[in-house]
């Protein structure tokens, strides 16, 4: 390979090393509430930035020249950053599919709810008892007694 071409290459493999960097940024930054069509987004740009890389590198690593050790320990570099993105752009959308599910599932879980607000006790309609009352007349006192020792 020319140094011309080889030059080339390199120049290249730093715009796309550059590519990386800004989506590990943007994944550096995320907020607690993410926008998951952005996230799957950033995740394609990721994986086509990783072939462009891997197209620009294999013919460096593969040239034979001096510089073949520094080009691998550059490829060993960059596959660690691919793979810490990756992984974890993967556990994010794990983590909101998780969280879609059992959303879902609650809205779906049919509930009863009491008057306490107690949604698991059963609602259950008991019948309404008339409780006597004393007015306050001697003369009725005894008769009240007996109807609320019942």
């Amino acid at each position: 390979m020319d140094s011309q071409t080889r030059k080339a290459l390199v120049r290249k493999r730093a715009a796309v090393k550059a590519r990386m960097t800004h989506i590990k940024k943007y994944v550096d930054s995320l907020p607690e509430t993410v926008d998951m069509h952005d996230v799957n987004v950033r995740l394609q740009l990721l994986e086509k930035v990783w072939e462009e890389y891997n197209a620009v590198q294999d013919p460096l690593e593969y040239n034979g020249d001096d510089e073949t050790q520094q080009h691998e320990l550059d490829r060993e570099a960059v596959t660690e950053t691919y793979c810490e993105l990756r992984a974890r752009i993967d556990r994010i959308i794990s983590e909101d599919r998780q969280a879609r599910d059992v959303s879902l599932a609650e809205s779906q879980t049919p509930r009863a709810t009491h008057e306490s607000g107690n949604s698991l006790a059963p609602k259950i309609k008991l019948p309404t008892i008339e409780i006597p009352k004393f007015r306050g007349q001697i003369t009725e006192f005894r008769h009240f007694m007996t109807l609320s020792a019942v």
